[in-house]
């Protein structure tokens, strides 16, 4: 099979509608998506457990910016991961190579390479069309066309509606994120691969986000996904401790601070690992991240901005008590 000219992926972040972290076997017992498939489970330096991956047959058209006739076959690979026991995922990930011509095969043919569509029509040559593919599927708005979108929110919705039987439910309310990611390989510079990965990281709206990826040779594409799943559970606890300290702003006098922050410390804030799983081909994308937007930094100053209200909140309730034994 030829190299990929594009990798397309998404990934979905939640808190994991639960009372408390879960531990190992519960983890394991929750991603036991496929009977005899082992979860695969890392325990240091922050737990993170990844399902069996899932095959979903695809027979979609492909977005591409000049609107070009770009129709696939083959399947997505798509699998759940929960880092720290509190942190859903679901990551949805396919490459895109060309076929080997234009007679559509039976499906065990697409089944033999999971994570894989064959792109029937030739669409200019393989740099050209790696641009178009990758910036076609970020900006596309079209049901029409591949739809990692579905594929991820749906085994999203199973995990998290599995980990609710008990009628549990997560102590913070929370909203989930969606990252949409792109990677292709950077055209050779005097028939030697550039030995620089770029990354550019966009903020779309309140939940989405977009990642465009170039990696200098096709080995390095295998890591890309993990870096993906790592970046967006960062954003994801951006995103959520910011929102949380923005509804603090607003709250009446009627409601307590104290029980709206304090779980996020208590369950949070030590999720905060970047780089932590990220395969070490790609662990220089956080040098660069961490200068600038600067994650960290942001991180940093949002947890001393929490921590602040709570002190604040605590010391006027020691004030309001002393008061009222005082009239007592």
């Amino acid at each position: 099979m030829s190299d990929p000219l594009v990798l397309l992926g998404e990934v979905r972040t939640c808190l994991l509608p639960t009372e408390r972290a879960l531990a190992g076997r519960e983890t394991s017992a929750l991603l036991a998506l496929l009977p005899g498939q082992q979860v695969q489970i890392r325990e240091r330096p922050l737990p993170r457990a990844v399902s069996p991956g899932i095959a979903v047959g695809v027979d979609c058209v492909l977005a591409t910016v000049r609107n070009a006739k770009a129709r696939s076959v083959g399947t997505v690979a798509t699998h759940a991961v929960l880092v720290g026991g509190r942190v859903a995922q679901s990551s949805s990930a396919v490459r895109v190579v060309r076929a080997a011509d234009s007679n559509r095969k039976p499906w065990d043919h697409y089944l033999a390479s999971v994570g894989t569509v064959e792109l029937i029509p030739r669409i200019g040559d393989d740099t050209a069309a790696a641009v178009d593919l990758a910036e076609g599927f970020l900006e596309a708005s079209s049901a029409t066309t591949l739809d990692l979108a579905s594929i991820s929110d749906r085994l999203l919705t199973r995990v998290t509606m599995d980990a609710q039987r008990g009628g549990e439910r997560a102590p913070v309310r929370t909203s989930p994120t969606r990252l949409r990611w792109s990677a292709r390989v950077a055209p050779t510079l005097d028939g030697e691969a550039r030995g620089r990965t770029v990354v550019g990281f966009r903020i779309e709206n309140e939940s989405v986000r977009s990642v465009r990826i170039v990696v200098p040779t096709v080995q390095d594409l295998a890591a890309v996904q993990r870096f993906c799943e790592d970046l967006a559970v960062h954003d994801w606890l951006l995103t959520t401790l910011g929102s949380a300290l923005a509804d603090v702003q607003g709250i009446g006098r009627d409601r307590d601070p104290v029980a709206m922050l304090s779980p996020l410390l208590e369950q949070l804030v030590h999720l905060w690992m970047p780089g932590a799983h990220t395969p070490p081909r790609m662990r220089e994308l956080w040098s660069r991240l961490e200068a600038d937007p600067g994650f960290t930094k942001q991180w940093q100053a949002q947890v001393g901005q929490l921590r602040d209200r709570l002190t604040v909140a605590t010391l006027e309730a020691l004030r309001s008590a002393k008061i009222s034994d005082a009239y007592w």
